[in-house]
C-alpha cells in the first residue's frame, strides 16, 4: 500500500474537484517510507487544486513522501490530503494495532461527513488491495468519516471542530467511556491551526492533543494542502511532535 508514487489522472477521489475547468488534469500521491519527523518535507507536485470561493484556481504542493514514524509502540502517519487516513486506519486494523469498532475524534476545522458515491463493503475492509483502491478512487478530503463506520472499523466518531467541542470534552469523564486497549484512534488535521481557527490558544489545543494521544492507538496527522499553507502547516507538525516527544 503506497509503496510508489503515482498519478491520479481520471475525475475521481480529490481529483474530481474542479476537473472540467482545470486546464491540470492530474494530481500527484506520493509513496509511503518508514522514517521519523524530520523526513517529512514539503514537495513541489501538485495534490490538490480547486477554485477557490473567489473562482481563483489554487494549486496546492504537498509532501515529498508520506512518513510512518513508530512512537515508542505507536505508529504515527503523517500525509497530506486527509481522505489517506482511511487507508491507514484499516491497515493498522488488518494488523491488530487497533480493534474494529474502536473510536475514532478527529480534531480538525471541518467534519469531513460528506456522502461518498459508494461505500466499501465491510468484507473488504481487511483488503489491503480494495481499501487502497477505495481511498483512491472513491474517496476524498470531505467525505471519508463515514465510510469507517460503515465498515466497522469504527463505532462512533467525536469531532472537535471548535473551542466548545474541547471544552466539552474536557469536562466529559473521557476515563469512563470504555475505551479498552486498541480502541482509540487519534485522527489531527493540521488546519485545526489555520489562522481563522487563532481563537483557540495553541496552547490549549497542544494540552488537548497531548492528552488524547496519551491514551491513542495510533495517531493520523494530514498536512492538508488546500486548506491550510504548508510551511505553516509543517511548523505546527514539529511543534506537536516536539510536545509529544515524538522524534
Amino acid at each position: 500500500m503506497y509503496d510508489k508514487p503515482f498519478l491520479i489522472r481520471e475525475p475521481v477521489s480529490n481529483n474530481a474537484f474542479g476537473y472540467e475547468k482545470r486546464p491540470r488534469k492530474e494530481l500527484f500521491v506520493a509513496a509511503l517510507r518508514d522514517g521519523g519527523i524530520d523526513d517529512v518535507k514539503a514537495g513541489k507536485e501538485i495534490v490538490f487544486e480547486d477554485f477557490d470561493d473567489d473562482g481563483v484556481l489554487r494549486p496546492c504542493t504537498g509532501l515529498t513522501e508520506f512518513v510512518r514514524i513508530s512512537w515508542g509502540k505507536k505508529p504515527v502517519y503523517v500525509f497530506d490530503n486527509h481522505n489517506h487516513a482511511f487507508a491507514f486506519w484499516h491497515l493498522e486494523m488488518i494488523r491488530g494495532t487497533v480493534n474494529d469498532g474502536c473510536t475514532i475524534i478527529h480534531v480538525d476545522q471541518h467534519k469531513d461527513s460528506r456522502t461518498p458515491a459508494t461505500y466499501l463493503r465491510p468484507g473488504e475492509a481487511r483488503d489491503e488491495s480494495a481499501v487502497f483502491g477505495y481511498t483512491n478512487n472513491a474517496l476524498n478530503v470531505g467525505n471519508f468519516i463515514s465510510p469507517a463506520l460503515i465498515t466497522g472499523l469504527a463505532r462512533e466518531v467525536i469531532n472537535i471542530d471548535s473551542e466548545a467541542a474541547i471544552d466539552s470534552f474536557e469536562f466529559a469523564d473521557f476515563g469512563g467511556r470504555g475505551l479498552e486497549k486498541n480502541d482509540l484512534i487519534l485522527d489531527i488535521d493540521l488546519d485545526f491551526f489555520a489562522p481563522e481557527m487563532d481563537y483557540i490558544g495553541n496552547e490549549k489545543k497542544m494540552r488537548f492533543i497531548n492528552k488524547l494521544a496519551e491514551r491513542a492507538s495510533m495517531l493520523t496527522v494530514a498536512t492538508s494542502p488546500f486548506f491550510i499553507e504548508q510551511k505553516l502547516s509543517l511548523k505546527y507538525l514539529r511543534e506537536l511532535a516536539a510536545t509529544l516527544g515524538i522524534n
